[in-house]
């Protein structure tokens, strides 16, 4: 049922119900008038009544006199004049004036009310004629009631149609903008094309109005970033995939062709009989699997960076440490961090801007140093990474672009921190810097904070 059948249900209830309540109302204060009239017509008539026969005491023909004084009460609209002999039987009666208009016969029953009774004393000279009697008729009485309540009901009819006519009026202008607000809610749900109310109308509505498009703003912001998420998420997992490929072809690729050549000359030797020089090849191929077994197990490190993140977050930054110095070991490295956990949210991104960072620095800038600090305090936890390399090529060059910077400051972001990167004062060099304000919920326990652990790692050329 719409909100606008419901209002004009209730009001519909409403005037019902008043109605109703007029109408018992109505009833006895009707009932009490008609029932106050007839006792007042049927006193005044026998005083009438009374005075007249008392005139008559002088009328040579009393019959005559009583016939003359029942057509007097002839016409009367509440009293009836009744002559009977002492037998019960009517000798004349008057007649009634008939109501103007005819009553129902349910609605007469509703206010009928007994017949009252009034003998009235005649004078010694009609002894014998019988009696004169008075009795009342409320039907003319009960048909006022019945046209009072007739023009009344008219009256109040047209009223509340007129209300519930302004009323539907009025409520179909001030809903009517629920129905715009709703078709623009469905297209929403519908299209991607998200509509804009016009700020116009009632007050209230202008808020609504406001709000909606606010709402719709947001949503139109947030798909975009959905869709550059995307974008960006499939640009780095196509960068991963070239740099895994690189790798295995790089570094895995020229120890199978040894391998295979190795396990060749084990052939050759032993088909020509040259025993000796097998151990030697063998001892080549060992090593050459050692070499792969290493590396691959640092492409499933680089892969499950949560579980370094399980080990700790110093340990996972030593273990990606590690992982640069094999390739450049004429770069140093300095780290200071705590030997403790952060915590899940802030361990996991502490863990991925450092590993961005190194990756960005070691493949672009080609330093000769690189710094980590990590630094925990009660307000949260700030990330630096500076090295000396090359820096920005240009003026702004890669400042802010590039996904890896993205990823990471949307990272940030998220756990409502601050990001910004750029190149060092008064150094060459590039410098990450990274703020993560710390969130604790209830349950969560305290810290048991520790010392930073600082370590440095020189190589013979640094």
């Amino acid at each position: 049922m719409s909100l606008k059948s419901t209002l004009v249900a209730t009001i519909v209830a409403v005037a019902l119900i008043t109605l109703l309540f007029g109408a018992a109302i109505s009833y006895w204060r009707a009932l009490s008038k008609v029932e106050a009239e007839m006792q007042a017509a049927i006193a005044v008539g026998a005083r009438v009544a009374a005075n007249a026969v008392d005139d008559a005491e002088e009328s040579a023909d009393p019959s005559r006199r009583l016939h003359l004084l029942v057509g007097d009460f002839n016409g009367d609209r509440h009293v009836r004049a009744l002559w009977q002999d002492s037998g019960g039987r009517t000798i004349a009666e008057s007649v009634p004036a008939q109501p103007h208009r005819d009553i129902p016969d349910w609605f007469y029953d509703i206010f009928d009310q007994p017949e009252r009774t009034v003998q009235v004393e005649l004078p010694p000279v009609f002894d014998g004629l019988g009696k004169f009697m008075l009795q009342t008729d409320s039907r003319n009485e009960i048909g006022e009631v019945w046209d009072d309540i007739w023009n009344t009901l008219t009256i109040l009819g047209l009223l509340c149609s007129l209300v519930l006519g302004c009323v539907y009026w009025l409520l179909n202008r001030a809903l009517g903008p629920l129905d715009s607000l709703a078709t623009a809610l469905d297209a929403i749900y519908k299209s991607s094309d998200v509509p804009r109310m016009p700020e116009i109308g009632p007050a209230e509505f202008v808020q609504v109005y406001r709000g909606f498009n606010a709402m719709s703003e947001r949503l139109q912001e947030t798909e975009a970033k959905n869709r550059r998420l995307t974008e960006q998420l499939a640009a780095v997992q196509e960068e991963e995939r070239a740099d895994l490929a690189r790798d295995l072809h790089d570094e895995i690729g020229p120890f199978l062709f040894s391998v295979d050549v190795d396990a060749a000359s084990i052939a050759h030797s032993f088909d020509n009989g040259k025993t000796a020089e097998i151990p030697a090849r063998v001892a080549t191929i060992r090593e050459s699997v050692g070499h792969m077994q290493r590396h691959v197990k640092e492409l499933l490190g680089r892969l499950r960076s949560q579980a370094l993140v399980d080990v700790g977050l110093l340990d996972a930054v030593d273990n990606l440490i590690e992982f640069w110095e094999a390739r450049y070991p004429a770069v140093a490295f300095k780290v200071d961090a705590p030997d403790y956990s952060l915590g899940a949210a802030i361990d996991q991104a502490v863990f991925r801007i450092v590993q961005e960072s190194l990756s960005n620095a070691m493949r672009h800038g080609r330093p000769t140093r690189v710094e980590i600090e990590i630094e925990d305090s009660d307000e949260g936890v700030l990330v630096e990474v500076r090295d000396d390399g090359h820096g920005f090529e240009g003026a702004s060059a890669g400042v802010g672009s590039g996904f890896g910077i993205a990823g990471m400051r949307e990272r940030v972001e998220a756990l409502a921190g601050e990001f910004e990167v750029g190149p060092r004062t008064g150094a060459p060099g590039v410098v990450v810097r990274a703020w993560l304000p710390l969130r604790r919920t209830a349950g969560d326990e305290p810290r048991k904070r520790k010392q930073s652990v600082k370590r440095t790692t020189l190589n013979a050329q640094a």
